[in-house]
């Protein structure tokens, strides 16, 4: 009984995707009852497990801890510039995400050093410990925000004048006072911050998610033409290519998943004939069976004929036309372009 009712979790976990939820749990059987034992994230998943276990009949012993209503679960703030988020705790494991300064994050667990944390996309990864602060009322840092980074890089100061950090673009800024030309603020972890403050700008004065917002955001995003490639990186520090897709939406208000297997599924579908700036362009292998679709890459159309991309071609951020990278595709016998997705408003 207890193989089997292992067998029902195992598929369950399987139509969940894995770097948005936790399902570890197993399954132990008694003279007397089957004992449940394990973590999940959601109480909604963990409702699920226990309904599974009751159509197998027998007496239901639940030791299952719920990540979110968990003893060490809190809410925290990220201090780093940028935060490295691992697919395992410790810095030899693989770049999955980013988090930025300021952002929110829920704090699942501690080990070894490490936060497992659900980013504000929903993403999970893992985060160290000394680029994280808990706070209990960690939305209040960016809900207060007035202002965002306009320069791809943009030097912090102290009160005394050295510099203390570097922000990437468009990171979030609660503003407290103008003065001399520099702005004001106090840093998630209390530190008095300022810098110039002619680049930044006011949050309203950001481009809306229509037609001509996406224009206004690729002559934006042109910036970082040669930007290096970065497996994991969401910053203007070094773009994948669904971290590219997902800041370049961000920068309008709309938040986007980060992987482009899972960006795929929102929008609606366009035909290559239509392509508008702004769209987006998904991209299939044959040889990545894991990923949704095998996309295994996004690109943000600038017209009918070119596209901006994060690429590993060129190891950076590029312009190319989206005839010949579909052409490069397809003498790999690769399918190539194989999606379009419109996000943006008709105005």
């Amino acid at each position: 009984m207890s193989q089997s009712l292992q067998q029902d979790i195992a598929s369950f976990r399987a139509t969940l995707d894995p770097r948005t939820s936790i399902i570890n749990v197993s399954v132990e059987s008694t003279a007397t009852a089957l004992i449940l034992r394990g973590m999940v994230l959601e109480a909604t998943h963990h409702q699920q497990i226990l309904q599974l276990a009751h159509t197998h009949g027998a007496h239901i012993q639940d030791e299952i801890l719920v990540l979110t209503h968990g003893p060490q679960y809190q809410r925290g703030l990220v201090t780093w510039s940028v935060a490295d988020v691992r697919a395992q705790p410790g810095r030899q494991h693989e770049l999955v995400s980013q988090a930025m300064y300021g952002e929110a994050l829920e704090l699942l667990y501690h080990e070894q050093a490490w936060w497992r944390v659900r980013l504000s996309d929903g993403y999970l990864g893992w985060i160290s410990e000394h680029g994280l602060i808990a706070a209990a009322q960690a939305g209040d840092f960016r809900g207060n925000a007035t202002h965002v980074v306009s320069t791809r890089l943009q030097p912090v100061y102290g009160l005394e004048g050295t510099q203390i950090t570097l922000l990437p673009w468009q990171t979030p800024l609660p503003i407290d006072e103008f003065r001399d030309g520099m702005a004001f603020w106090v840093a998630p972890d209390g530190t008095p911050s300022m810098t110039n403050a002619d680049d930044l700008m006011p949050l309203e004065d950001r481009p809306q998610l229509t037609r001509t917002g996406c224009r206004e955001t690729l002559t934006e995003v042109q910036k970082f033409i040669g930007v290096p490639y970065l497996w994991g990186g969401s910053s203007s520090y070094g773009f994948d290519c669904s971290g590219l897709a997902q800041a370049f939406y961000l920068w309008m208000g709309h938040q986007l998943p980060r992987d482009a297997d899972q960006q795929v599924d929102y929008g609606h579908s366009v035909e290559r004939a239509d392509i508008q700036a702004g769209d987006l362009l998904f991209w299939a292998s044959r040889s990545d069976t894991e990923r949704h679709h095998n996309i295994t890459h996004v690109s943000i159309a600038l017209n009918a004929d070119e596209m901006i991309h994060a690429n590993q071609r060129r190891w950076a951020v590029t312009i190319d036309p989206i005839d010949e990278v579909h052409a490069r595709f397809v003498q790999q016998n690769d399918p190539g372009l194989i999606a379009i997705r419109r996000y943006a408003e008709a105005e």
